[in-house]
C-alpha cells in the first residue's frame, strides 16, 4: 500500500517540464547500508540494514502552489521490510489575501517535539504590521529517533510578531523585537515513559487511557546594537511552555548574549528541558550537557576570537536533575584553529561532578580537505566516568568520516565509529551512504 502511495506522490511532485510550464522541483535522495549495535548493544548483537530516505518538493511560484513528500524505506534481516511517509502535502498561497493553506501530512516542531501531522494549517499574514497567525489541527504521528508524539488529535493557534523598533538610547537600544504566543490542545491516549523520550500506547483495562492536555507557550527576543565603544551588541531571549492542568513548565529557556566587541562574547543561559533525540551524536556521548532525562542547566560562557584563524571559549555550568534532588557543577574549556587553510582543528575538555558521580571528557575534532572532491573528518574522545551504579568506566572513541564528490550532485559518504568501554558494552557503527541532490531549476555547479 505504501509503495502505491510513494508512486502516486512521485507523479504528483514531478510534473512534466515544458517551455510553458512554471513548475519546478528539487529534492534529495539518500541510500545507505549500515551495521551497528546501537539498538542491540545490551544483547551483544549486530544488526545490518539498508535504507532509502527521500525528500522532494515541486512548486509553481507564479500560481502559489507547492507540494512536498518525505519518505523512508528500510530492510533488515531481523525486522524485514518497512517504510513510512513523513510528509505528503500540498500548499496553496493566496497572495491577494495574504493567506496560505496546507493540507495532507506535513511536519511540525513545537513543545511536543518534531512530528508529522495529518491535517491542515492556515496561515494569515499582515506584512505591513509584521504579524502572522497560524491555525492548525489534525492527528499527530511519531517520527523515529525523535522526541515525538502519536495521538488521536491536536489543534492549536500561533501568533507571531516581528517588529523593527529602531529605538536608540544610551542604556538599552532596541533594533528588533520578536514575540510568539501559542495555544495547543492535545489528546494522546498515551502514557509517557519517563525513562525514554518517546510516547507509547498502553492498554488500561482493555481500553486505552484517554488524556487531553493543554499547553500555552510564549517567547520573546529583543536585540540591539550599542552606539558607543564600550559594548557592541546584545540579544535577550526568553521562551517557556506551561502545561495548564499540572501547572508545570515543561520547557523554559532564557539567554543573554552580550558582544563586547565583534570578536568577544559573554553568554549566560538557563534551560529546563529534555533532549529531543534518544540517540546522541558521537560528540554528545562524551559531553556532560547531554542527559537522558529532564534537567535544569545554567551556563555562563566566554567566547573570543583572537585572530581570524584562532578562537577559544570558557564555560561554567550548574546542572540539576531528578527534580532538583541531584545538583552538580562543572566547566568546559576549548580551542579551535584554522591556521592551515584546509585543516580545521578543535579540542575541548569538559567535566561535571554530581556528588558520588563524576565525568571528565576530552575531545579532539578535525576536518581536512584532502582535495577539491574529498573531505575527511577524524574525531577522538576519551572519557572517565564514576557512578555508584557501575563504578568507574573509561571510554575511548574514534570516529572517521570520508565524503567524496563523485559528480556535482552525487556524494559518497563512508563513516564508522568505535567506542571501547571498560565496564560497559562496546559500541560500534559502520555505514556507506550515497546522496543525490536534484535541482531542476538552477544551473549545476562545476566539479
Amino acid at each position: 500500500m505504501k509503495a502505491r502511495i510513494l508512486l502516486l506522490s512521485a507523479l504528483v511532485l514531478f510534473p512534466m517540464q515544458n517551455a510553458y510550464s512554471a513548475w519546478n522541483w528539487s529534492g534529495t535522495l539518500k541510500a545507505k547500508v549500515q551495521g551497528d549495535n546501537r539498538y542491540t548493544r545490551y544483547t551483544d548483537d549486530f544488526e545490518i540494514f539498508g535504507e532509502v530516505w527521500g525528500s522532494f518538493e515541486a512548486f509553481d511560484k507564479q500560481q502559489g502552489w507547492q507540494t512536498a513528500v518525505d519518505f523512508v524505506t528500510r530492510g533488515s534481516v531481523n525486522n524485514g521490510f518497512e517504510g513510512d511517509i513523513y510528509q505528503l502535502s500540498i500548499q496553496k498561497e493566496f497572495k491577494e489575501w495574504n493567506t496560505s493553506i496546507q493540507a495532507g501530512r506535513f511536519q511540525r516542531s513545537d513543545s511536543l517535539g518534531f512530528y508529522s501531522l495529518d491535517g491542515a494549517s492556515i496561515i494569515y499574514r499582515l506584512p505591513d504590521y509584521g504579524l502572522s497567525f497560524n491555525l492548525y489541527g489534525g492527528r499527530p504521528t511519531r517520527q523515529e529517533d525523535m522526541r515525538s508524539v502519536t495521538g488521536e488529535w491536536l489543534y492549536g493557534i500561533e501568533l507571531m510578531s516581528h517588529q523593527q523598533i529602531n529605538w536608540q538610547n544610551d542604556v538599552l537600544p532596541i533594533d528588533s523585537w520578536l514575540f510568539r504566543f501559542a495555544f495547543q490542545q492535545f489528546n494522546n491516549q498515551l502514557i509517557e515513559d519517563p525513562y525514554s523520550f518517546l510516547y507509547y500506547e498502553q492498554e488500561v483495562s482493555g481500553e486505552k487511557e484517554d488524556a487531553t492536555s493543554t499547553r500555552v507557550s510564549m517567547g520573546t527576543t529583543i536585540a540591539g546594537q550599542f552606539q558607543h565603544r564600550y559594548l557592541h551588541a546584545y540579544e535577550i531571549a526568553l521562551t517557556g511552555t506551561l502545561e495548564t492542568s499540572t501547572g508545570v513548565f515543561e520547557e523554559v529557556f532564557t539567554d543573554l548574549s552580550l558582544d563586547i566587541t565583534e570578536n568577544t562574547r559573554v553568554r549566560v543561559s538557563y534551560a529546563l528541558y529534555e533532549p529531543r533525540s534518544p540517540y546522541p551524536t558521537f560528540k554528545e556521548q562524551f559531553y556532560t550537557d547531554y542527559y537522558s532525562g529532564r534537567q535544569d542547566l545554567l551556563l555562563v560562557s566566554f567566547n573570543q576570537a583572537l585572530t581570524d584563524t584562532f578562537s577559544y571559549h570558557l564555560e561554567g555550568k550548574r546542572a540539576a536533575r531528578k527534580e532538583g534532588k541531584d545538583i552538580g557543577y562543572g566547566g568546559e574549556v576549548g580551542v579551535r584553529s584554522r591556521y592551515f587553510r584546509d585543516w580545521d582543528l578543535s579540542a575541548d575538555f569538559d567535566m561535571l561532578e554530581f556528588g558520588d558521580s563524576s565525568t571528565y571528557n576530552l575531545y579532539f575534532g578535525s576536518e581536512y580537505s584532502l582535495s577539491a572532491k574529498t573531505l575527511l573528518n577524524l574525531n577522538l574522545a576519551y572519557s572517565l566516568d564514576t557512578s555508584p551504579l557501575y563504578g568507574e568506566n573509561t571510554a575511548a572513541g574514534t570516529e572517521l568520516k570520508v565524503r567524496y564528490k563523485l559528480y556535482s550532485d552525487v556524494f559518497i559518504d563512508l563513516a564508522g565509529s568505535y567506542i571501547a568501554n571498560s565496564r560497559l558494552d562496546n559500541e560500534y557503527r559502520l555505514g556507506l551512504q550515497a546522496t543525490w541532490y536534484f535541482d531542476n531549476f538552477m544551473p549545476k555547479a562545476g566539479m
